[in-house]
């Protein structure tokens, strides 16, 4: 005689974790409940075989730790989340360096950085207006692998300066006879966090959503 199969509805999320707590341990009592009166029952020309028994206590076994498994993990879901938007909350106010090709110019200070995946033996600024055309080269010191920063002065190789505004740049390096450009990295003040789905996200002082993930270096 075997015992059925119990089917349990959970109400996982609805109702949070006390309900999914509940629903595993009403199983387990429904399924100890139905065993005990069948052993009590049992033919005793036929009596229960040790390996089904064995195989139907190892299955509520196994049903019991899914559910407590997914609210350990709907647990942990909620921490993470709140652990993370109290990672953004503490970038209000300050700046950040993240992927991007964009140079603000304001009281003749812009600031990027850039990224060196190996050492390399020179490596330039290049400044250029919004029409793609350049106005300013600058040599940078900064050769050695890692995330690198820079200042420029908004001054073009005349000395004069340039007006306020929105730029874009690259930075060359150059290893012997080869050239390439190095992945460019913008920096933005961030303003404000704004939670999304699955994620936080904070917003910088331009309006762009800026994912934590992207964040280079922060100060």
């Amino acid at each position: 005689m075997a015992v059925s199969n119990v089917n349990s509805n959970t109400g996982a999320g609805a109702s949070g974790n006390s309900l999914a707590a509940s629903s595993a341990e009403e199983l387990s009592n429904r399924f100890l409940t139905m065993l005990t009166a069948q052993m009590r029952n049992q033919d005793p020309l036929n009596p229960l075989d040790n390996a089904e028994l064995t195989s139907q206590l190892a299955q509520i076994s196994t049903v019991t730790g899914i559910s407590q498994l997914n609210t350990t993990m709907q647990w942990l879901g909620y921490s993470m989340g709140s652990l993370q938007a109290t990672q953004a909350a503490s970038l209000i106010g300050r700046k950040v360096m993240l992927a991007g090709d964009g140079l603000t110019l304001a009281d003749g200070k812009a600031e990027g950085g850039y990224v060196l995946s190996i050492p390399v033996e020179s490596a330039e600024l290049v400044v250029k207006n919004a029409d793609g055309i350049e106005v300013a080269r600058k040599k940078l010191a900064d050769v050695d692998a890692g995330v690198h920063a820079f200042t420029w002065d908004g001054k073009n190789a005349k000395g004069d300066t340039l007006p306020d505004g929105d730029y874009e740049f690259e930075v060359q390096v150059g290893e012997g006879t080869k050239v390439g450009a190095a992945p460019p990295l913008s920096v933005t003040q961030i303003t404000s966090v704004r939670p999304s789905s699955g994620s936080t996200t904070v917003v910088d002082a331009k309006g762009n959503l800026v994912n934590l993930s992207d964040v280079y270096q922060v100060w």
